[in-house]
Protein backbone atom coordinates (compact mmCIF):
# COMPACT_ATOMS: atom_id res chain seq x y z
CA UNK A 1 0.00 0.00 0.00
CA UNK A 2 1.19 3.33 -0.84
CA UNK A 3 0.44 6.67 0.62
CA UNK A 4 0.62 9.97 -1.09
CA UNK A 5 0.63 13.18 0.04
CA UNK A 6 0.01 15.82 -2.43
CA UNK A 7 2.32 19.44 -1.45
CA UNK A 8 1.00 22.86 -2.70
CA UNK A 9 3.66 24.75 -5.11
CA UNK A 10 5.60 26.79 -3.46
CA UNK A 11 5.54 30.28 -5.16
CA UNK A 12 7.00 33.77 -4.82
CA UNK A 13 5.01 36.65 -3.43
CA UNK A 14 5.59 40.00 -2.49
CA UNK A 15 4.13 41.41 0.69
CA UNK A 16 3.96 45.45 1.19
CA UNK A 17 3.73 46.64 4.56
CA UNK A 18 3.96 49.89 6.47
CA UNK A 19 6.35 50.17 9.56
CA UNK A 20 4.15 50.70 12.59
CA UNK A 21 6.09 53.34 14.36
CA UNK A 22 8.13 55.20 11.16
CA UNK A 23 5.59 55.20 8.58
CA UNK A 24 8.02 54.00 6.19
CA UNK A 25 6.99 51.54 3.42
CA UNK A 26 8.28 47.63 4.18
CA UNK A 27 8.74 45.17 1.51
CA UNK A 28 9.36 41.31 1.59
CA UNK A 29 9.28 38.35 -1.01
CA UNK A 30 8.94 35.32 0.24
CA UNK A 31 8.02 31.46 -0.96
CA UNK A 32 4.62 30.23 0.15
CA UNK A 33 1.83 28.47 -1.11
CA UNK A 34 -0.81 31.43 -1.28
CA UNK A 35 -0.72 35.54 -1.48
CA UNK A 36 -2.68 35.00 2.06
CA UNK A 37 -0.26 32.62 3.24
CA UNK A 38 2.40 34.87 2.81
CA UNK A 39 0.87 37.89 4.08
CA UNK A 40 -0.38 36.10 7.49
CA UNK A 41 3.46 34.91 7.89
CA UNK A 42 4.89 38.57 7.62
CA UNK A 43 2.27 39.92 9.50
CA UNK A 44 2.82 36.87 12.14
CA UNK A 45 6.10 37.44 12.39
CA UNK A 46 6.59 41.48 12.09
CA UNK A 47 4.40 42.49 14.44
CA UNK A 48 5.91 46.77 14.10
CA UNK A 49 4.74 45.91 10.35
CA UNK A 50 1.28 46.74 9.36
CA UNK A 51 0.38 44.67 5.92
CA UNK A 52 -1.39 46.18 3.50
CA UNK A 53 -3.29 43.56 2.15
CA UNK A 54 -5.47 43.38 -1.55
CA UNK A 55 -9.07 44.47 -0.88
CA UNK A 56 -10.82 42.29 -3.56
CA UNK A 57 -12.96 40.25 -1.02
CA UNK A 58 -14.48 43.89 -0.22
CA UNK A 59 -16.37 43.86 -3.32
CA UNK A 60 -19.59 42.25 -4.25
CA UNK A 61 -19.41 39.71 -6.56
CA UNK A 62 -22.49 39.43 -8.99
CA UNK A 63 -23.64 36.31 -11.04
CA UNK A 64 -23.03 36.46 -14.90
CA UNK A 65 -26.43 35.48 -16.17
CA UNK A 66 -24.81 33.30 -18.84
CA UNK A 67 -21.93 31.11 -17.40
CA UNK A 68 -23.12 31.41 -13.62
CA UNK A 69 -20.08 32.26 -12.74
CA UNK A 70 -19.24 34.94 -10.02
CA UNK A 71 -17.01 38.44 -10.66
CA UNK A 72 -16.09 41.40 -8.76
CA UNK A 73 -18.70 43.49 -9.44
CA UNK A 74 -16.06 46.04 -11.65
CA UNK A 75 -16.27 42.99 -14.07
CA UNK A 76 -19.66 42.35 -14.89
CA UNK A 77 -21.91 44.46 -17.55
CA UNK A 78 -25.40 45.21 -17.31
CA UNK A 79 -26.34 44.36 -20.29
CA UNK A 80 -30.13 44.64 -20.60
CA UNK A 81 -32.16 48.20 -20.37
CA UNK A 82 -35.16 46.61 -19.23
CA UNK A 83 -33.97 44.57 -16.95
CA UNK A 84 -31.04 45.88 -14.60
CA UNK A 85 -30.43 42.43 -12.62
CA UNK A 86 -29.72 40.61 -15.93
CA UNK A 87 -25.67 40.84 -16.09
CA UNK A 88 -22.70 39.61 -18.45
CA UNK A 89 -18.74 39.08 -18.10
CA UNK A 90 -16.65 40.48 -19.98
CA UNK A 91 -15.49 37.02 -21.77
CA UNK A 92 -19.44 36.12 -22.84
CA UNK A 93 -20.47 39.38 -23.64
CA UNK A 94 -17.60 39.23 -25.96
CA UNK A 95 -18.69 35.84 -27.64
CA UNK A 96 -22.32 36.38 -27.75
CA UNK A 97 -21.47 40.19 -29.41
CA UNK A 98 -19.46 37.55 -32.07
CA UNK A 99 -22.12 34.98 -32.58
CA UNK A 100 -24.52 38.03 -32.63
CA UNK A 101 -22.55 39.75 -35.87
CA UNK A 102 -22.39 36.55 -37.92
Amino acid sequence: MTHSIEFLPLLNFNVVAIHRLTGKPQFATLSAPSQVDADDFVADVQSDWIVVRDNADLLDEIQCDHCEHFFPGDEVNNCDMDDPNFHLCGDCQSDLQAKWME
